[in-house]
């Protein structure tokens, strides 16, 4: 697999921006736990070496459903509240006016207003105007993991968390925000890792104008020779 970016790829600059606009604009973002940063490290370890964690398979789904990703199933169960991995991909800072056409973007913070120096620096295409809004998004079409590989689902068995990594001594770099899987329930060997791509504004298929095949964790599985099975 060609996507081995353990984490997300952001400039020094938008960081320090982007952790300053948090500040100012109060925004809580939660902390990632002690044990949620092990869990990470150790699948971003992996994701470096291999691509994939050992415990997950990525199989082709039936005609033009694309890739899914399995728990193998002569794993153990993924429990609840268990890291997944961290949706990667490169961090842009964008116009929130413009389009974009990427079927892997994450809004991850919406509604910021730049100063003058500000747009000047990160936006100096277009002349400075006080009100113009921007948002910080991940996209994950030309880089990122495995993780852009879990497909939708209404009845989803991963979730996703904007969560801070705090400075901490396991090396893991800290980011002011990041957007992390977790186990949403105990996930089964064979089944397919799912995770809901609507927000609370339901737009997303909306947006796209197309009706997501249904599917549930258990709609495709890996039997014990890795082969696809449907249910």
């Amino acid at each position: 697999m060609q996507y081995k970016l353990p984490r997300q790829k952001i400039s020094d600059t938008l960081a320090v921006l982007a952790a300053r606009k948090i500040k100012q604009n109060k925004i809580y973002i939660p902390r990632a736990s002690k044990n949620s940063l092990k869990e990470l490290l150790a699948i971003s370890k992996e994701i470096q070496k291999d691509s994939l964690p050992k415990h997950l398979v990525r199989r082709k789904l039936k005609g033009d459903l694309g890739h899914g990703i399995f728990l193998r199933p002569d794993a153990k169960p993924i429990l609840k509240g268990e890291v997944i991995g961290a949706y990667s991909g490169e961090v842009f800072l964008v116009p929130k006016h413009e389009e974009d056409d990427s079927n892997y973007i994450f809004s991850l913070i919406s509604d910021l207003h730049l100063d003058r120096e500000e747009q000047k620096l990160l936006d100096s295409k277009n002349r400075f105007h006080p009100r113009r809004l921007y948002s910080i998004d991940l996209d994950a079409e030309k880089t990122g993991n495995f993780t852009r590989f879990i497909n939708h689902s209404s009845k989803p068995n991963v979730e996703a968390d904007l969560l801070e990594i705090p400075r901490n001594s396991l090396g893991l770099e800290p980011a002011a925000f990041e957007i992390i899987y977790f186990a949403k329930k105990t996930i089964r060997p064979g089944e397919q890792l799912l995770v809901c791509y609507e927000g609370d504004d339901k737009s997303y298929w909306g947006a796209m104008n197309i009706k997501p095949f249904p599917m549930t964790p258990r709609t495709f599985q890996v039997d014990a020779n890795l082969k696809l099975i449907s249910r």
